[in-house]
């Protein structure tokens, strides 16, 4: 089945004009189609046109199952009403602290992560050295202020009086691995270019080591919504070198506002009901003459004359104004409010602005996401935030760095101690943990699975609040857990001795090459060795045991994710695993 991408959605991947776009498809440059009363393009044919290639040969379904190895921390600046903190936390960062000045948006972040730290106050108060070596990620959205020049570098002085000044403090007080701001796409040409070369001497001086800055278009991440947001990435010096940041792959078509308001790929319900503004009935009359898709100039002109007063006689465009939105586009990038008269955002199908969670779903945040205040309020912070599913998008290539460095960390660890070993500088160490010593103290048990009071886990309800431990299956061991009939399974030598094992009540197989698929329950958990399951295995070679008792099978067949070989899950709710 081939995928339609009208003139206007062609002219927005691109950022050229649609004259431009309807030109190409006129004189035959590419094949022009009608697709329910649109002209257009169908993607297949554009085999020259580099952005939809890359939604064409798109890796979006292969990004959806990075995972992170391990509980990657993160603070966030500017937090807003959490559109950037909610798409980092379902890439998997958790934060530890979300500071943001404005009481409403600070009052949405507590009624809907009420365990998230949100710090309402001024930044300029906010003292980061506690935190230092504790962050691994640091973000925020910077407003884009006037910047100072008088320096002769222009560099990190230079950015004083600016909220940009406030990250970099952040990054130096705590010196996170990586680093992120995010911006409007003016940043990029803001007097000259000028900014743009004051904060990447600023990162330089911080000692980062900046990503060649992106412009993502929202439209191109599963987003309704046209919307660009500039992205600057920023590794700290001593790991850059090692590692390569990787940005988002693009989703394989452009989500329209018939996505964000019905049921389908982005939403399993209808857009429920919700306030909204209303227009005087003056206005109404008016853009009830202005058809789905449509602006001032399809008015008559007597009316357009009259509605525009001065702005009719203008150069430009004027296309905000008395525009209406189509249901098989996406729509305008929101903002602050849908029926301010030079940025008119007017349902597409119904004479009324967009309601606050049409506007919600345009930002794709969950309906279950709440916003406090006054409705003024909650338009305001929706069209501020930055959409949920970009953050996501964007969060998910963040975790794939933060996994290649620790995967790069954990190799030169363990490359530093053999070389150590090697020189007799310190004893060899064969487990990160004293077994032994374990076993003397708890010949029978170390954790004893005590919540469990049914007769049959299998007659048991599933609490996805519990702790799950994913972790590896060797080949040799396989077969009970292929037939769901595995009773104990034995950890490598190289098991996490950071494990709360009284936190874990779950256990989940990693099959090599396959993924996960089954639930076991965690009865007790001791000290044993592979003799147990393996008879010619030395009886001496003791590793940590988990007695394990199957549950349910979780999923139809096995689900892919990123686990390396030397690692587990150790801190994962049953809640995010069946939400992979």
């Amino acid at each position: 089945m081939r995928t339609f991408l009208s003139t206007s959605n062609l002219a927005d991947l691109l950022g050229t004009s649609i004259a431009t776009t309807q030109r190409w498809g006129e004189t035959g440059m590419y094949p022009y189609h009608s697709h329910n009363g649109k002209m257009g393009f169908y993607m297949e044919e554009l085999t020259d046109v580099e952005p939809v290639q890359r939604m064409l040969n798109s890796k979006w379904e292969e990004e959806m199952h990075v995972t992170p190895l391990r509980d990657f921390t993160s603070l966030e600046l500017f937090a807003g009403a959490g559109g950037l903190a909610l798409g980092m936390h379902f890439a998997g960062f958790r934060h530890i602290l979300l500071n943001e000045i404005d009481p409403m948006a600070s009052e949405t972040l507590r009624l809907n992560r009420p365990d998230w730290n949100v710090l309402e106050g001024d930044v300029h108060k906010v003292d980061f050295t506690p935190l230092k070596g504790l962050v691994d990620f640091v973000s925020g959205g910077f407003p884009c202020q006037a910047f100072s020049y008088a320096g002769k570098k222009g560099g990190l002085n230079d950015t004083r009086g600016t909220l940009f000044f406030e990250l970099a403090r952040a990054v130096k007080e705590i010196q996170p691995k990586v680093f992120m701001g995010e911006n409007v796409k003016g940043l990029l040409s803001h007097d000259d270019g000028r900014t743009l070369d004051v904060i990447r001497n600023a990162i330089a001086e911080l000692g980062y080591t900046l990503v060649e800055p992106r412009v993502l278009k929202a439209v191109m991440y599963q987003v309704p919504q046209k919307r660009e947001r500039l992205i600057l990435v920023a590794i700290r010096n001593d790991i850059a070198p090692y590692v390569e940041f990787h940005w988002p792959a693009p989703y394989k078509r452009i989500m329209t506002l018939r996505d964000a308001f019905f049921k389908g790929k982005l939403y399993k319900k209808d857009v429920p009901e919700s306030e909204g503004q209303t227009y005087p009935e003056k206005k109404r009359r008016v853009l009830s003459m202005v058809p789905e898709g449509g602006d001032w100039r399809d008015l008559p002109e007597d009316v357009a004359k009259e509605f525009m007063g001065a702005s009719f006689y203008l150069g430009g465009g004027k296309t905000g104004m008395a525009r209406r939105l189509s249901m098989d586009e996406p729509s305008l990038t929101l903002t602050c409010a849908p029926a301010q008269k030079q940025t008119e955002r007017c349902h597409p199908t119904e004479t009324r602005p967009l309601t606050v969670r049409e506007y919600a779903r345009i930002q794709t945040f969950p309906d279950e996401w709440m916003f406090a205040g006054t409705v003024s309020d909650q338009y305001k912070q929706i069209g501020n935030a930055v959409p949920v599913n970009l953050s996501y998008a964007i969060g998910r290539s963040l975790i794939r760095l933060f996994n290649d460095i620790d995967a790069r960390e954990h190799e030169k660890s363990h490359f530093d101690e053999a070389y150590m070993v090697a020189k007799n500088m310190i004893p060899p160490q064969l487990f990160p943990i004293d077994l032994f010593s374990l076993q003397q103290t708890h010949p029978d048990e170390i954790v004893h699975n005590r919540l469990r009071k049914a007769k049959s886990t299998r007659d048991k309800l599933l609490d996805t609040s519990k702790n799950v431990l994913v972790s590896l299956v060797t080949n040799e061991n396989v077969a009970p857990y292929l037939e769901q009939d595995a009773r104990i399974y034995y950890t490598g030598k190289e098991f996490p001795s950071t494990v709360e094992l009284n936190h874990l009540y779950y256990f989940m197989p990693y099959v090599k090459k396959k993924g996960i698929r089954d639930l076991y329950l965690i009865k007790v958990a001791r000290i044993g060795s592979k003799h147990e399951v393996q008879a010619k295995a030395d009886p001496n070679d003791l590793r940590l045991v988990f007695e394990i008792e199957f549950v349910k099978q979780l999923f139809d067949d096995y689900k892919p994710i990123n686990l390396e070989i030397w690692h587990a899950f150790t801190d994962t709710k049953l809640d995010k695993v069946l939400a992979m």
